[in-house]
């Protein structure tokens, strides 16, 4: 019985660690969270308020909730609470929390890009996938595709309006230049046993 008793509090330790091993908290997950996410083509603003307002504004839209307390229009980020799907079976309920970064270009006045990431945790409870008090919540991924069209909508915003290229050359009009600043990738370095051949 001596045995009995002190083994019961490990055996309680060891249970209690493997429950909580599956599930993630929110801080936990967005500590993991991909910094880069999708970002967007540097693109003209008046300033970083206003691209944060558009921003804002586009994240209010597609239904997310911004969290005044983890949101900045001084440090350029906007963090929302999280969205939540709860469905009767589980692994098909999930929630959704997205973050918007605006990054000043640093070789252009007055441009910015936005590096958007809209992460994904699903809710593995057995029991009672409807319920919200039980939710088992596990990493899902990002949702890249609602990423890219929150970036779409706020450049959007700032770009004037105006026909593609191919509609210009088709019907000979005058070309326009693209007001979006895309940064070309650095140059690979040559070298090498055999002249001309990039490092390995």
């Amino acid at each position: 019985m001596k045995i009995l008793r002190l083994a019961l509090p490990l055996l309680f330790v060891t249970l209690a660690a493997c429950t909580s091993g599956g599930t993630l908290s929110a801080d936990s997950f967005l500590a993991d969270e991909d910094a880069t996410g999708a970002s967007s083509d540097g693109f003209p603003a008046p300033s970083q308020a206003s691209v944060w307002e558009v921003a804002m504004r586009t994240v209010r839209e597609q239904g997310y909730v911004p969290d005044p307390d983890a949101s900045s229009p001084i440090a350029g980020k906007i963090v929302s609470r999280w969205r939540t799907s709860l469905q009767p079976f589980s692994g098909q309920g999930w929630r959704e929390r997205v973050s918007v970064k605006i990054v000043p270009v640093p070789s252009r006045s007055n441009y910015y890009t936005l590096e958007t990431n809209v992460l994904r945790q699903l809710n593995d409870n057995l029991g009672e996938p409807g319920n919200p008090l039980r939710a088992e919540w596990a990493e899902g991924g990002r949702n890249g595709e609602r990423e890219r069209y929150i970036n779409r909508r706020v450049e959007m915003s700032f770009l004037p309006t105006d026909v593609s290229k191919e509609f210009r050359r088709k019907y000979d009009l005058p070309t326009r230049e693209d007001p979006r600043y895309k940064p070309k990738p650095p140059k690979k370095k040559e070298g090498g046993l055999i002249p001309g051949l990039p490092f390995p």
